[in-house]
């Protein structure tokens, strides 16, 4: 018993003897933003400096106080920590008493800033491209691609879906990379969910030879690239949305994709008649009509002709469209195989009215009322094979069938300067086409084993015909001559086209940073054209051949293609300069008559272009190019046409090419910390001896006649700044102002007189939001201009006028899944000389919705088009002094329930 006692003695001294030597840790938590806060219950901790085991703890009390003690002199690691703020650390020793005062803690949402910059960045300039990081920007749950666009800065999205980014249209949307249903920007922008995306990238995309080979061919489209997240990739997800409306609107979606790593499957279907199915068919060719042949600097044809209804213009009324895809993607053997298929049907149907007045040194008014109906059948392909490291081959192409079937009637009336009526007509029309197109072109790489040295061999090879014809009954009375003119014929047209071309490029690396690079191109294309105009004879049928208005030409081209470049890239700069020698020999023969015309063009295209990273943050880039314009097969020699007997076409067989010299700058950047981007550039360009459309006229019919205006020069210019910045972060605050400043100065002649038109055009767009997901939010856009033109030959009459516009859309969160919301449109335009009334309308669509499930996925929504019932269809233009009005018919007020249901379902790895 005494040996336990003495044993229990030696412990409380010894432990008595600890106490007493023990030091202490003191402080007081509080918030560095605001130190009256004391953060009770914060937790103090002690870790051993050498190992991190935790060998002691204490909460704060009520005051933010907090003691603790340290039981020797070695280095200990003190960690204070509260939710929701970040952790303090100090490295203490024991020797003496530690009194730290105030501890202040910064909370997590006030770091954010410095952890955008450290880490994740909203957005990144990576020479010439704009990275966004997806994440960094707020949208709704299962929200679109096209949701998150509209919030990135320097990125709009119109109602109808069009895309500009930094001032420029966007032509494409790739998804990682590659093409989804073509270019048809929409049926990615609408079909795949923000949520399942990483990044998104702004750039302008080169053509394929050039990314392949290095050389600059001054090809480029505006193009974003949607990169998806990794999880993302393997699973089932689509949308299913129906809507039933007054006045027999109606519109349907079916989307589903399946993605399985590089895998992608993708089916839809599109169909409705309130103009909100996609009908933006990029991909497909615009042949038919009245066909023109011109070409590109490479040597590219290119077929210019009437309007096409896939490509969203020439569509009059209430279009009733179906619109299906499918596409299928997939890499093979660690990407040595690259497949891209897809295939589209759309059909449109319409029917409307559209009148026109034409004023200034044409005066003319006119009524149509069409009816059509149009099809499309298209098929895509894309093959890359990677035979090895060095070789590479791709394979592209593609094939369509289009039925186009229009008749149109239509009365016109033609006015002096007095505005008495001189001529009167009376038409109808029934045009009738089938079009069928295919291309392929293939591409070949093989790299040497020095970096930066290669060879290339790009062919390509297209065919088109149009087939078809129609009939046309007109009735025109000439007062001055006190004559009637009636037209009673059948048409039959034919007209095909070909190209065939090679070319080999070779690439040098005469330093790290210096390549030489060599082309040589041939191209030849044949192309003719045959319409006929047939008569009634004294039997009654449709066999007399009308030679005024009947034609069958030949007109082919070859041409050689030199081309000499040097690119410079360092980290910062990138530069590509090429010199391009064009030799084109043009034979057009007149199969009637058997005359022919051969022309010789030896050309000369330079262009300069790149950028300087000033950091990562901030970029310039610019672009110059030297362009030869060659006249066009419309121009040279069009085809006479009769269906507007009030206007006549002629050709110009001895027109020159026009050189233009265009420039492209611009600058911007972001500034991380703050969240605001700048955005600044500008465009010139100068066009000497321009080809021009001048008009005479002879017994009350317009002549238009395309010749060179020798001596005189063209020139354009475009200026635009733009600016985002977040006013408050707490309310969620952002506003954006931007400014555009464009204009331009053209000749042409008119009855022999030289016509000088000068154009300015003064924007200016504030933008203002609030985007926060809960309360209120909105996007105001408010932009006044000021529209100049001055003529020559008309100084009495302009059409210089003030014009305000403003749309956006307001919405309320009731809560997290009920919102009601507006979206609107105003239109003013001031009246002018050119047109005396003024043009206003306030179009106004409202509606509620309700989400539905645990996940949201499913929504109803209630809305109201137009529901002040104002919408006109109107539209103001002005070219060479003659100043145009359209009124058609469009879609107005009606009330729709729509119900929509996003799927998601993700496979297990």
């Amino acid at each position: 018993m005494k040996r336990l006692f003495l044993l229990f003695a030696f412990f409380v001294c010894c432990s008595f003897t600890v106490i007493h030597g023990q030091t202490k840790i003191t402080g007081r938590v509080s918030d560095e933003a605001d130190q009256s806060i004391k953060l009770k219950d914060a937790l103090a901790m002690l870790l051993r400096a050498k190992d991190s085991i935790l060998v002691d703890f204490a909460r704060a009390d009520e005051n933010g106080q907090f003691s603790l003690p340290q039981r020797d002199d070695q280095d200990y690691i003190l960690v204070v920590s509260y939710p929701k703020y970040a952790d303090f650390y100090r490295i203490v020793n024991g020797k003496t008493d530690t009194n730290l005062g105030d501890v202040k803690l910064s909370s997590i949402s006030h770091l954010l800033e410095e952890i955008v910059v450290t880490g994740r960045m909203p957005i990144t300039i990576k020479g010439d491209t704009t990275e966004y990081d997806a994440g960094s920007f707020k949208v709704e749950k299962n929200a679109k691609v096209e949701d998150l666009l509209k919030v990135l800065p320097g990125i709009s999205v119109d109602a109808s879906g069009k895309i500009t980014a930094q001032g420029k249209t966007v032509k494409k949307v790739l998804v990682d990379g590659e093409e989804f249903f073509g270019d048809d920007p929409t049926l990615v922008t609408r079909n795949i969910r923000s949520d399942m995306v990483d990044k998104v990238q702004v750039y302008e995309k080169k053509s394929d030879v050039a990314e392949r080979t290095g050389v600059d061919d001054g090809q480029r489209e505006q193009t974003i690239n949607v990169k998806l997240k990794e999880d993302a990739k393997n699973g089932m997800f689509g949308k299913a949305l129906g809507g039933v409306g007054t006045d027999k609107y109606y519109m349907g979606q079916l989307m589903l994709n399946k993605f399985k790593g590089s895998q992608k499957i993708s089916a839809y279907g599109l169909f409705g008649n309130n103009g909100t199915t996609s009908m933006n068919w990029q991909d497909a060719q615009k042949f038919g009509g009245d066909s023109g042949v011109s070409y590109g600097d490479d040597g590219a044809t290119m077929m210019v002709g009437s309007s096409d209804p896939f490509s969203g213009e020439g569509v009059v009324g209430i279009p009733r469209a179906i619109n299906t895809g499918v596409n299928f993607s997939d890499k093979f053997k660690g990407d040595k195989h690259k497949l891209n298929l897809n295939y589209k049907y759309g059909r449109i149907e319409s029917d409307g009215t559209e009148e026109t007045i034409q004023t200034g040194i044409i005066n003319q008014n006119s009524s149509r009322n069409v009816d059509s109906e149009n099809d499309l059948h298209r098929v895509n392909l894309r093959y890359d094979l990677a035979f090895d490291s060095l070789n590479s081959l791709l394979v592209s192409g593609g094939a369509s069938r289009k039925n186009l079937w229009t008749n149109t009637e239509r009365k016109a009336q033609l006015f002096n300067d007095t505005q008495d009526t001189v001529m009167r007509e009376k038409t109808n029309e029934l045009v009738e086409n089938k079009i069928n197109s295919y291309d392929v072109n293939a591409l070949f790489t093989h790299k040497f084993l020095k970096k930066g040295r290669s060879l290339s061999f790009y062919g390509k090879y297209t065919n088109d015909e149009t087939s078809g014809g129609g009939s046309l009954y007109s009735e025109v009375h000439n007062f001055l001559l006190s004559k009637d003119t009636i037209t009673d014929q059948m048409k039959n047209r034919l007209q095909k086209s070909s190209l065939v071309q090679g070319q080999v490029t070779y690439t040098e690396p005469l330093s790290k940073v210096l390549t030489l690079s060599a082309v040589v191109g041939l191209v030849g294309s044949k192309n003719s054209s045959l319409l006929e105009s047939y008569n009634k004879s004294g039997s009654g049928n449709y066999d007399e051949l009308d030679r005024r208005f009947s034609n069958n030409y030949d007109f082919n081209r070859n041409s050689n293609n030199y081309k000499l470049s040097l690119q410079y890239i360092t980290e910062k700069l990138r530069l590509n300069l090429a010199n391009s020698l064009n030799n084109d020999n043009l034979h057009q023969l007149n199969n009637y008559t058997q005359s022919d015309l051969k022309r010789n063009f030896l050309t000369y295209n330079p262009s300069l272009g790149g950028n300087y990273n000033i950091s990562k943050s901030k970029n310039l880039w610019f672009n110059y190019n030297g362009t030869n314009r060659l006249p066009s097969l419309s121009q040279i020699q069009p085809i006479q046409d009769n269906a507007d007997p009030l206007n006549r076409y002629l050709g110009n067989e001895n027109l020159k090419p026009a050189f233009s010299n265009s420039v492209n700058l611009g600058y911007n950047t972001f500034k991380a910390l703050s969240g605001s981007y700048t955005y600044i550039g500008g465009y010139a360009e100068l066009t000497k001896d321009p080809i021009a459309q001048n008009i005479t006229v002879d017994k009350s019919i317009n002549y238009y006649e395309w010749q060179n205006i020798d001596g005189k020069t063209n020139s354009s210019f475009n200026m635009w700044a733009g600016h985002y910045e977040k006013i408050s972060k707490k309310l969620g605050l952002a506003h954006s102002p931007q400014f555009s400043l464009s204009g331009s100065k053209s000749y042409n002649f008119f009855n022999g007189e030289l016509n000088k038109v000068n154009t300015t055009n003064y924007n200016f767009t504030y933008q203002f939001m609030r985007d926060t997901k809960t309360g209120l939010n909105f996007n105001i856009n408010l932009s006044p201009q000021y529209r100049v033109m001055k003529s020559s030959l008309q100084k009495e009459i302009n059409s210089n006028g003030f014009v305000f516009g403003s749309n956006g859309n307001v919405e309320y969160f009731v809560t997290k899944t009920f919102k009601v919301y507006v979206n609107y449109n105003y239109t003013y335009e001031a009246p002018t000389d050119a047109f005396g009334e003024k043009f206003e309308q306030f179009l106004v669509h409202p509606g509620v919705s309700k989400k539905f499930f645990k996940n949201e996925s499913l929504v109803v929504d209630f809305t109201v088009n137009d529901l002040l019932n104002e919408n006109k269809g109107f539209s103001r233009s002005a070219r060479n002094s003659v100043f145009t009005q359209q009124r058609f018919e469009t879609i107005r007020r009606y009330y729709m329930l729509k119900v929509s249901w996003d799927f998601t379902k993700m496979f297990i790895k």
